[in-house]
């Protein structure tokens, strides 16, 4: 709307100086008739050509005003007695007013008014000049202002359009973003329950081990001591007593691992009771199944989020089962100790002990394995320090999240 109001008024002012020099030519046509056409011509022909000047250089548009401003001002000169040469100066406070600056627009504007006002006081005198600079001057201004809410009108609107754009673009942006979140979140979503699927595996793989490293083991003794027994019953029958009760032995232990297995199994009390809860009930487990009596000491605060309090229950729980296998000892002391972010946790007992260098062919140490693992898990270290004949002391470090940044 705003460039088309903007051609219009380009039109306007172009026949209104078209219509002011047939009246110049009709009016002195006796006077000058020649060197007054040849003015008014190339009056007409530059500011038909205003528009491509502008655009090769912008030093043309000075030199193009100067050459029209001299050609109206010699016009004034040779018709003296007319006023209204004065209307030539529109079409050019259009020009100005479209390729300027608003503020250069109204500088040049008043400067048009300064010629016009010389020109007409040179020719026609206070009395008559006075009342027309006045006039030409409030048509000048009134029409600079039109071209200026013009301009601001059609910067408002390409404003409105590059914004337009810029919304779309955004939007186009938002719904992409929007797309690749999806998709992120349902690759999120597919590594989530691949991951799931990976612990569950992780967990059978661990238990087929301690299945076949510890209660096969046991069964398959059983089965070579009853048929050690058996061969007895004719060779030498004292013997089966001492036998029976190796086979007796065997089958407790195997016993004990299934249960400890199972218990394994069970989904941990640490969501209903908490961690520390949990471990209490835990160690008076220990002591009524197995008889292993477990000082239990805590110190400090803890503030887990229940993924990370069940992983550090799980490994205090494995470490036990540990002392609870193969320590043969009825005692041990389980110490955790919070710290800020840092958890500490140490399981010692007064059992046979081991070489810790032979882990890797003793197959009974199995349990030692999924304890690593299960610290791995946490991004923690495991140090185990232990002697044939003096005991094992295992000691866990590990920086936990807070719930508030896990809730986060």
């Amino acid at each position: 709307m705003a460039r088309r109001t903007l051609l219009i008024t380009y039109i306007a002012t172009y026949l209104l100086a078209i219509a002011t020099i047939i009246r110049l030519l009709v009016r002195f046509r006796d006077n000058s008739l020649w060197s007054l056409a040849l003015l008014l011509g190339g009056y007409l022909v530059l500011l038909v050509a205003e528009p491509f000047l502008i655009r090769r250089n912008r030093l043309f548009t000075y030199i193009y005003l100067f050459v029209q401003i001299a050609i109206i001002g010699t016009v004034a000169l040779i018709t003296p007695s007319a006023d209204f040469f004065a209307i030539l100066f529109c079409p050019l406070v259009v020009q100005v007013m479209h390729n300027f600056p608003q503020l250069t627009g109204f500088l040049i504007t008043g400067i048009f008014t300064v010629i016009t006002a010389i020109l007409l006081l040179l020719g026609l005198g206070p009395e008559v000049g006075l009342p027309l600079i006045f006039i030409y001057a409030v048509i000048y201004f009134l029409l600079a202002a039109f071209i200026a809410i013009i301009r601001e009108a059609e910067d408002a609107r390409q404003e409105a359009e590059v914004a337009r754009k810029e919304a779309e673009a955004a939007r186009d942006e938002s719904q992409k973003q929007q797309t690749e979140l999806q998709v992120a979140h349902r690759q999120l979503q597919s590594y989530t329950a691949q991951a799931e699927e990976l612990a569950v595996l992780e967990d059978r793989n661990r238990l087929a081990r301690n299945l076949h490293d510890s209660v096969t083991q046991t069964i398959f003794s059983m089965r070579l001591t009853a048929e050690a027994a058996n061969m007895l019953l004719d060779q030498n029958p004292d013997r089966i007593g001492a036998e029976l009760d190796k086979l007796q032995t065997l089958a407790k232990s195997a016993l004990a691992e299934m249960r400890s297995l199972i218990f394994e199994l069970r989904p941990t009390a640490v969501t209903e009771l908490g961690l520390i809860p949990a471990l209490r009930h835990h160690v008076m487990t220990l002591e009524r199944q197995y008889g292993l009596t477990v000082d239990l000491q805590v110190s400090g605060e803890p503030h887990l989020p229940e993924r990370e309090a069940q992983r550090l229950f799980r490994i205090s729980q494995e470490a036990l089962n540990n002392v609870v296998k193969h320590a043969q000892t009825d005692k041990a002391c389980l110490t955790l100790r919070f710290n800020g972010d840092r958890v500490f946790l140490q399981v010692e007992d007064q059992g046979i002990g081991f070489d810790p260098e032979s882990l890797s062919t003793v197959g009974d140490h199995i349990g030692l394995t999924s304890l690593q693992e299960r610290v791995d898990a946490m991004g923690g270290q495991l140090t185990i320090d232990s002697h044939p004949g003096q005991g094992t002391r295992m000691m866990v470090e590990v920086t936990a999240t807070s719930k508030e940044e896990n809730d986060g």
